[in-house]
């Protein structure tokens, strides 16, 4: 309405004329449209997930699930309030003090997580590899769209995961100056308390350095690779905490602050909270430009076929490589020796 205000219906030349749009107009149709060349034709069935692709995440998820009742047989090994709630170095740092960091971690990642529902709307440049059968495009993302990017489904994660290990830790803390340790492990859901703060930490820290390493070694060469070269949608101080501060979080958490265990037998977590983000990508596929095929990932683009494919083989492989970089850490103190130099190199 904004753009088409400017021009007299009644006075529209044939569809053949290209029509002129005063200068006052072209500013709002750069800032509000996305590329003109998009391709608005794309039939639905060009856009499904290759045969490959489909086989290929139901079968990461069905191994996934398949050690999940190992998982739980023997997280009670970890789970216990000595591992979940005690500093690693309770001469430096107090349990109460341990908890009230994590809940800082928490709140801060709320409060970015906030100001990017409410902050400016970010047009999203998309550049598809060769091949795609999608054209580059701008995706104008706000409000609590701005959630339904991995980024942000890993951030949140990281910040329900320091919230549930904060709120248990000072629990007990406070618990621990009414009853014995046996006495508090009899208390109501704390040992389901225990268990959620392992694994949702197992989770959301090898995710929050794959969203790290993507960022740096996938994204930001594409787009400065592209015509425009533009990284505008990369560089604003919400997106720069989101991609950089995660993994600093992580890492102070593992080798630092409470130095919550990640187990190599659990290696299958953290695939299985990805292969659901790309149940829901395919599915958002059709929502974020009205009629229009999209993705706010190149490497997700289904129109590629086998390339895809290989893209989400590699991104799996990725993320459990970094799952076992953080089981390494447990190793690395022990070789070395414990210590504030040595766990926080």
């Amino acid at each position: 309405f904004l753009i088409t205000s400017q021009i007299k219906i009644s006075h529209l030349p044939p569809m053949h004329t290209p029509i002129k749009i005063p200068q006052r107009s072209r500013g709002l149709l750069k800032h509000f449209c996305i590329d003109t060349m998009a391709d608005q034709k794309l039939h639905p069935s060009l856009s499904r997930p290759s045969a490959q692709s489909v086989a290929f995440v139901l079968t990461v998820t069905a191994a996934s699930i398949a050690t999940l009742p190992n998982i739980f047989s023997t997280i009670d090994s970890v789970a216990t309030i000595e591992i979940c709630t005690t500093p690693l170095f309770p001469e430096y740092l107090s349990r109460s003090s341990l908890g009230w960091i994590r809940l800082g971690f928490s709140f801060f990642i709320g409060i970015v997580a906030v100001c990017r529902c409410f902050g400016p709307m970010v047009a999203l440049h998309v550049h598809y590899l060769k091949g795609s059968k999608l054209t580059r495009s701008l995706v104008f993302v706000g409000g609590l769209r701005t959630q339904a990017m991995f980024t942000s489904w890993s951030w949140n994660l990281l910040g329900i995961s320091f919230a549930f290990s904060g709120l248990l830790t000072l629990y007990v803390d406070d618990s621990s100056r009414k009853y014995n340790r046996d006495e508090m492990m009899a208390l109501p859901y704390i040992q389901w308390a225990l268990r959620a703060s392992i694994l949702l930490f197992e989770i959301s820290a090898p995710v929050a350095m794959l969203v790290s390493a993507v960022i740096k070694y996938a994204i930001w060469p594409r787009a400065l690779a592209s015509k425009e070269g533009n990284t505008s949608s990369l560089k604003d101080n919400l997106t720069l905490f989101q991609h950089n501060s995660n993994i600093i979080m992580s890492l102070m958490e593992a080798g630092l602050l409470g130095g919550l265990p990640i187990r190599l037998a659990d290696i299958a977590l953290a695939p299985l909270f990805g292969v659901t983000y790309i149940f829901f990508s395919w599915g958002m596929r059709f929502k974020w430009i009205p009629g229009e095929t999209h993705f706010i990932y190149f490497f997700l683009d289904t129109t590629l076929g086998k390339t895809s494919t290989i893209a989400l083989m590699a991104l799996t492989a990725i993320l459990m490589m970094f799952h076992g970089i953080f089981t390494l850490v447990d190793d690395f103190i022990a070789l070395f020796g414990e210590g504030v130099l040595i766990n926080s190199t």
